[in-house]
């Protein structure tokens, strides 16, 4: 590991000194508690549901929450430096979505009724519920508008049908945040959110099979005559499906992008102590002209990266993040990452197509951040649309 990777994250102005200790215990968090065991984890191919009960005892689960529900009482600051640390700590890669599950929490606070407030928050604070929010299929992921899983009325219920994709945790996750159709395509406000916990009747899963290997875990949702009452309206009250979801993609972009950047920082670390030590007709590989120019142009995108993630961090803070802000912000980040884990990985030479070296691993991870929270392509067309 490089040398200066644990200074990472540290002294930068967006964050306060209640950030800073948190930042120390996520990641003191990630290296005795997740780094040691990541190896069987990926064998598994998911890491045990235990770990969110550590976490949630170690306080970084719903720390954006207010403590009369059981949260930490900070702000989203809390939860993106959850991102950086996953980043930060080179083996916790392998969890990617990992224990990144506040999303859920945001959303029930922001918009849910006070009882479902006091019944779920506490219960996701301390970890022993597993929550993610349902709104890709296999027919729609960027367009929330193509959702085809759909609710009925059914007297006081509500019968769900319908299959949901690209769920993080989905082999261990305990709620889901279902985003239905509650009204015929075309119509206005017509998508609806509803709790729907996992061991309900006509709810099934299974595991999708990812181009790298995780252990994080990503799963397909079948709902097949899922019934539901009334109150599992998220809200209480229909249409809000997609506000909801617009709500929480701003601050998902802006996650996106800090990880983005910091995985590309812990690959710029880790490339320059390579290229050091490896040597090469005579001379260190860090000594030909080639690898100094390739390098310094990684960590200027860095730089460019770093400071475009703590303006939006600041306007995410203040209120002001508008979604061509967030859209810019991820699009940059994702592309530049992609860019800078492709120079890493060649400047290692054959080791880093190797399993063995976390380049190959951050290589691969970084590809998908060209499609979270919607692709590059989709980002493009949100900037384009606030010319």
């Amino acid at each position: 590991m490089a040398n200066n990777i644990a200074t990472l994250g540290f002294g930068r102005d967006v964050f306060e000194t209640e950030h800073e200790a948190f930042r120390e215990s996520a990641r003191r968090f990630m290296r005795d508690k997740v780094e040691p065991n990541v190896k069987q984890w990926e064998k598994d191919g998911f890491f045990p549901a235990e770990l969110f009960r550590e976490a949630g005892r170690a306080g970084l689960l719903c720390a954006a929450i207010p403590p009369e529900y059981g949260g930490g009482g900070g702000d989203k600051r809390h939860h993106l430096i959850l991102h950086e640390e996953h980043a930060y700590t080179p083996a916790a890669n392998s969890l990617e979505g990992g224990l990144l599950t506040d999303f859920v929490s945001f959303a029930l606070y922001d918009w849910g009724t006070e009882e479902q407030r006091k019944q779920w928050l506490p219960f996701f604070a301390e970890g022993h519920g597993i929550a993610e929010i349902g709104l890709s299929e296999p027919g729609a992921g960027s367009d929330a508008q193509g959702i085809k899983t759909y609710a009925r009325r059914d007297g006081d219920d509500w019968i769900i049908n319908g299959q949901k994709a690209w769920i993080t945790n989905g082999p261990i996750m305990t709620v889901l945040l279902c985003v239905a159709r509650t009204k015929p395509v075309g119509e206005p406000d017509g998508l609806t959110v509803f709790i729907v916990p996992m061991d309900a009747k006509g709810v099934s899963r299974q595991t999708t099979d990812l181009m790298v290997k995780s252990c994080g875990g990503v799963g397909e949702i079948f709902l097949d005559d899922v019934r539901v009452p009334a109150d599992a309206i998220l809200g209480g009250v229909e249409g809000k499906g997609l506000k909801i979801a617009l709500d929480l993609i701003n601050v998902g972009r802006v996650c996106t992008a800090a990880r983005a950047i910091a995985a590309s920082e812990v690959a710029l670390e880790l490339t320059t102590e390579y290229t050091k030590d490896r040597r090469a007709f005579g001379q260190a590989i860090f000594d030909f002209q080639n690898t100094q120019f390739q390098l310094a142009s990684v960590a200027t995108e860095i730089a460019a990266g770093r400071a475009f993630v703590d303006r939006a961090i600041s306007q995410m803070t203040r209120g002001e993040l508008s979604n061509a802000e967030a859209a810019k912000l991820r699009l940059f980040c994702s592309e530049a990452e992609g860019r800078i884990m492709d120079i890493c990985l060649q400047l290692h030479g054959g080791i880093g197509y190797s399993n063995e070296h976390i380049i190959s691993k951050l290589y691969a991870l970084a590809r998908v951040h060209r499609i979270y929270g919607g692709t590059s392509e989709i980002m493009r067309t949100v900037i384009a649309r606030s010319l």
